[in-house]
Parts: C-alpha cells; structure tokens; sequence
C-alpha cells in the first residue's frame, strides 16, 4: 500500500485552520472575561477619571482662591499706603474672617503692625498675644511671641519673661530660643540680678549654631559684667 504525502497546499490549510480554531478560542475567552469583568472594568476606570478631573477641578479652584485672597491682600496695602486706614483695616479684617489659614495669618499680622504704627499699643499687643497661641504656622507663633516679649519687656520681672517665653523654651533647636534667653537675661540685669544675668548670657554664648550678631552682643555683655567684679 502507497503512503499517502502529505502537500504543501495541505499544510498551509491546516495551520490556517488551526489559527482560526485559536481566534475564535481567544475570542471566546476574551466575551467571557468581559462578561465577568466588565462592569467591574468600566467602574475602575470612570473612578480613576473622575479623581483625576476632581483633582484638577479643585487645584484650579485653589489656585483661583489664592490669587483671589492675594488680590485683597494686595488692595488692602494698598489703602493704607494712601492713608485710608479704616478702609484697610476692613479689608484686612474680611480677609481674617474669609481667607485661608496662610492670609488669615498674613493679614493679622499686618492688622497688628498698622494698629502699632497708629499707638493703638494696647489693642496690638492683645491681638499680638492671642496671634501667638492661635496662629496656623508654628513659626508665626514664636516670632509673634517673641515680638510681644519685646514690648514688655520694659515691665515684666525676670520670672514674668521666662514665663510668657516658656514656649519657645521647651522647644528643641528653636531658632528663638537663645534670643527669648537673652530678653530674660536682659530683664534680670534690669532687675539687678546680675548673677542670674551673666549666667544666662554665658549659657548663650556656648550655643554652637548661633548667629554672629546675637553672639558679639552677648560676649559684650559679658565683658562688661565680668569687669565690673560685681555679679551679684
């Protein structure tokens, strides 16, 4: 019996129908994983979308709010450099009451700075007080404390000082905390405490980061209390 060869021709159809058998077969399973997955699919992807249109929604919005609260900031500058100070301090106020966090500091701040300028001592240094333990940035917070420190530092004892201070104290590597110590030592000396003045001042002194200006004002200070031979 002849043993049948097998033709090119028939080859070529075979693979042709073997790879039609494999489309309908990919075909097949990918109608069955849509059908399984699908809404799951489509769900996925709208919620991806839509974060991302909300997020550049609401990026957009910020950055018209803050261009808005700028603008105000802005207009409120400008009508106390033409000397409408009422107008400016309202401006600045609505700023306070509807701006966000980082304006409502910035226009407290420059409320406070205008009611100085005008001798409405007495009103700022409340509002500079309260500034100090409510204001959003921590770094406001201590420069506003250590600017009230600074108006009373004519009537507070060495304690009193220490103790408004204290804040800035219990914080770790605070950029403020060897100026506060020399506000004290000052109100020490002022009392006639020279002792506790000088040893303030040397505690200064040993501090590694401090700044060239702070550190020739305390090693003066320490010259002239050291010559006197009276520390008591």
């Amino acid at each position: 019996m002849k043993k049948k060869n097998i033709t090119e021709q028939e080859l070529d159809f075979t693979d042709v129908f073997f790879k039609e058998v494999s489309e309908d077969v990919q075909n097949d399973n990918i109608k069955a994983f849509w059908k399984k997955y699908g809404v799951h699919i489509i769900a996925f992807v709208t919620i991806c979308l839509t974060i991302a249109v909300s997020f550049e929604t609401i990026k957009h919005w910020r950055d018209l709010k803050n261009q808005e609260y700028s603008n105000a900031f802005a207009y409120a500058q400008s009508l106390y450099n033409q000397g409408e100070t009422e107008n400016s301090l309202k401006a600045l106020t609505d700023l306070v009451n509807h701006g966000n966090a980082t304006y409502k500091d910035i226009a407290s701040l420059k409320i406070i700075n205008i009611l100085l300028e005008q001798n409405q001592t007495e009103d700022a240094l409340k509002r500079l007080e309260d500034f100090s333990r409510n204001a959003h940035k921590e770094k406001l917070k201590n420069a506003a404390l250590m600017k009230l420190a600074t108006y009373k530092a004519d009537t507070l004892s060495a304690q009193e000082m220490s103790d408004l201070l204290s804040p800035l104290f219990k914080q770790e590597n605070s950029a403020w905390q060897m100026e506060a110590k020399e506000l004290v030592a000052l109100c020490a000396l002022r009392d006639g405490d020279k002792k506790q003045a000088l040893a303030l001042y040397e505690e200064i002194a040993k501090a590694a980061d401090l700044n060239d200006i702070l550190r020739s004002r305390v090693q003066n200070m320490i010259s002239v209390l050291t010559s006197t031979g009276d520390n008591k």
